[in-house]
């Protein structure tokens, strides 16, 4: 492709202005009433070709993919406008690549043809002139309602009928609608066209959601030689993780996860994943952790290389320390040390040894409780102070009871100690559906030793006794 074929047509002059002193003057009323320069620029690539070439989906979606990431290159105001164009912002990208001309040149080369590119004020103009296939930059909003004339109302994506409706008033082009009194316009195609139509020539904003980005730090670390000592591993290691840390800072955020890698020269890689309780930044935090893990990692031959992939970037608020130090004047630093230790106890145990609980909207105590990823708050969450249920649950124990002659119930004894019915009975009937239904009384009772037992009685013949948890 020559330069020739590389060359846009732009609406600007084509010789070099020579650099003139600013001047800072006044400006007049009559002067505000001229059209300024557009405050926005809208490049606008039409990937209609991609739809030919790829005629699956997913080789489709991994072309879109990779152009996508090569619009984020040039500004991070990237908008997917489905479902033929990808729209860029760029008036702040034009001093980067040292003006208009030059960045011009690199969207070509980043987006050769037959894909189509177009420049213009706003968003909705740039995707139509992509679609009509005119490879030209508007920089000025006074001559875009010019280049926007002479263009076919299909390249909108109107509905087919109200289409056929305009050409049965003779309006074909944009020019030609918007050469129509608004008043009758509005009654015709109604107001949401018309706003269309305002956006498109720049009388009404146009606010776009950018794509997100998602930044991800990755990196190899090659050692100098091939070796099993876990402290020179972790050596070598330690610049790569002060530039994590050093990116995360940067960017006032912290991560879930940590994956390392290790590479040998003929057995399998070994995968080591950290998973943190709480989003975390610190370069010596992660060095803690990867000691933990490698200690209990076995390594069938040397290290050869090494990569470090950090997770999603996670939203980071940083805290103060407490005023008073740990046991001074009711200081206490357990808030902070709980995801550290939690953290230490995964490294070293694994992920499945540690986990939380959490309660379950579930009337049966024996399914209460669920495992969960321990969080910050601790291991578990706190029962809600309606609920009188005890933190341990045991497995239902018989009681033994003493009836008198009638056959009525004398005394509750557990352990060779006499209980006391203190408050009851709280009946519990459920789990009819799933076959695992229960029918029980349950009541709290103390023991002379003070403590308090949960107990139940069942409902159904022949009503026995049972201990089901301890409160104190």
């Amino acid at each position: 492709m020559n330069l020739q074929q590389q060359r846009l047509d732009l609406d600007m002059p084509r010789q070099p202005v020579a650099a003139v002193p600013l001047r800072v003057r006044e400006v007049t009323p009559g002067e505000m009433s001229e059209p300024a320069a557009a405050r926005e620029l809208w490049a606008a690539v039409q990937f209609g070709p991609l739809l030919r070439t790829h005629a699956d989906d997913s080789g489709f979606q991994a072309a879109l993919a990779r152009m996508l990431q090569r619009a984020q290159s040039f500004t991070s105001r990237v908008v997917l406008e489905s479902p033929d164009a990808v729209l860029l912002e760029l008036a702040g990208s034009q001093r980067l690549f040292g003006g208009l001309p030059a960045l011009l040149a690199a969207l070509r080369t980043a987006f050769p043809r037959p894909l189509q590119l177009a420049m213009a004020p706003t968003p909705l103009a740039a995707v139509l002139l992509a679609r009509a296939q005119r490879n030209c930059c508007i920089t000025s909003p006074a001559r875009l309602q010019g280049r926007l004339a002479p263009l076919l109302l299909s390249y909108l994506h109107w509905p087919e009928d109200e289409l056929r409706r305009l050409e049965s008033m003779g309006v074909a082009t944009v020019g030609e609608l918007l050469r129509l009194p608004r008043a009758g316009l509005a009654r015709r195609i109604g107001p949401e066209r018309l706003w269309q139509l305002d956006r498109l020539t720049g009388l009404r904003a146009d606010p776009r959601r950018a794509i997100p980005q998602r930044e991800r730090f990755m990196e190899r670390v090659d050692p100098l030689y091939e070796t099993v000592d876990r402290e020179r591993l972790l050596s070598v290691l330690q610049p790569a993780l002060t530039r994590l840390e050093e990116f995360l800072r940067t960017r006032q955020r912290g991560i879930m996860a940590l994956r390392l890698t290790l590479h040998f020269r003929r057995a399998a890689a070994e995968v080591c994943v950290l998973r943190c309780v709480v989003p975390e930044y610190r370069a010596a935090r992660f060095a803690a952790l990867l000691s933990a893990r490698l200690e209990a990692l076995s390594l069938p031959e040397p290290v050869r290389c090494m990569e470090l992939v950090a997770g999603r970037l996670q939203r980071f608020i940083a805290t103060s320390s407490e005023l008073w130090t740990a046991g001074e004047h009711g200081g206490s630093a357990a808030a902070a040390q709980a995801p550290e230790f939690l953290q230490t106890l995964m490294a070293r145990l694994g992920e499945g040894a540690v986990h939380g609980l959490a309660i379950v909207d579930e009337h049966r105590p024996e399914r209460q409780w669920r495992a969960r990823w321990p969080t910050a708050a601790g291991v578990a969450d706190a029962a809600s102070s309606a609920m009188q249920r005890p933190l341990g649950l045991i497995a239902p124990l018989p009681l033994e009871v003493v009836r008198d002659a009638a056959g009525q119930v004398r005394q509750l004894l557990h352990a060779g100690q006499a209980l006391a019915l203190v408050s009851g009975p709280e009946r519990i009937e459920s789990g009819w559906w799933d076959g695992a239904d229960v029918a029980r009384d349950y009541y709290i009772a103390r023991a002379a030793d003070g403590a308090q037992w949960w107990l139940f009685r069942e409902c159904a013949a022949p009503r026995r006794w049972f201990v089901h948890g301890c409160f104190t």
